[in-house]
């Protein structure tokens, strides 16, 4: 056994959010004025800038032939959803309830991919409704799609080779 002190692990640099007179910053407001703002904590806060110049180094690093989504699923808050809805090429939804945060942020329809095995009737109904680009991850969904419209929707199958 060694009498050797513990060294506790430490975060990697986080130069992002500034620390002024001993307060940490995001988006330039002192956290306790955030805190006060939001009524309660704990609480998630986001810094728009910082998501915008995140999606433009990313765009930067990437061919310009690469179409840029984001998978609702990282984050479904709707302010960061109508955020990226404006900064990348489509919205990943896997449900109707993130079909209807996408929706509701402004994301356009023609911009959002339903992906998900187990689609619900209702579902597909709804990405229909919607004019969404349907992802077909079974025969029964391509059974169901065409019971619920005779018109050809925007659809995109995939075929597990195993």
């Amino acid at each position: 056994m060694s009498n050797s002190p513990v060294s506790l692990p430490t975060h990697a640099p986080m130069s992002q959010f500034p620390v002024i007179d001993g307060m940490l910053l995001v988006g330039g407001i002192a956290l306790s004025q955030l805190a006060a703002r939001v009524g309660q904590t704990p609480f998630y806060a986001y810094d728009r800038q910082l998501i915008r110049n995140r999606v433009a180094e990313l765009r930067q690093a990437l061919p310009t032939s690469i179409k840029l989504h984001y998978a609702m699923k990282a984050n479904p808050l709707p302010a960061v959803v109508g955020l990226l809805a404006g900064l990348v090429d489509g919205i990943d939804i896997a449900s109707a309830g993130e079909l209807k945060i996408a929706l509701d942020a402004g994301a356009n329809p023609r911009d959002i991919s339903f992906a998900g095995p187990g689609k619900r009737h209702s579902e597909l109904s709804q990405a229909v409704a919607a004019g969404v680009l349907i992802n077909l991850e079974s025969f029964r969904e391509v059974g169901e799609l065409a019971s619920i419209s005779a018109t050809p929707q925007a659809t995109c199958a995939s075929r597990d080779p195993g």
